[in-house]
């Protein structure tokens, strides 16, 4: 089926010329139309721009996190991350 249209469509040198000089002319008014638009931008007055100064951060912490702060951490194995009383769940797998 896609033959017999194919077919019946003919395309000469000169269309297809035709058609690569119009995306030429569309490409070169579309990067044209931005050039003067960014001309046209840099000749309007611009407001100054403020410059905001962030404190540098060293740490992260929570933010209610003074209460964590006066307790020491302690190393744990994986195994003993749950409270001591909870009962080890079993392993699951997933596929």
């Amino acid at each position: 089926m896609n033959r017999q249209r194919a077919a019946h469509l003919h395309l000469s040198p000169v269309h297809i010329q035709q058609g690569l000089f119009a995306v030429l002319a569309l490409l070169l008014t579309l990067i044209g139309g931005q050039q003067f638009l960014r001309w046209e931008q840099s000749q309007q007055p611009q407001a100054p721009q403020l410059s905001i100064q962030h404190p540098t951060q060293t740490h992260f912490s929570a933010v209610g996190s003074l209460q964590a702060d006066s307790t020491p951490m302690r190393m744990m194995d994986v195994d003993q991350a749950g409270p001591a009383g909870e009962i080890r769940h079993q392993e699951r797998w997933v596929f």
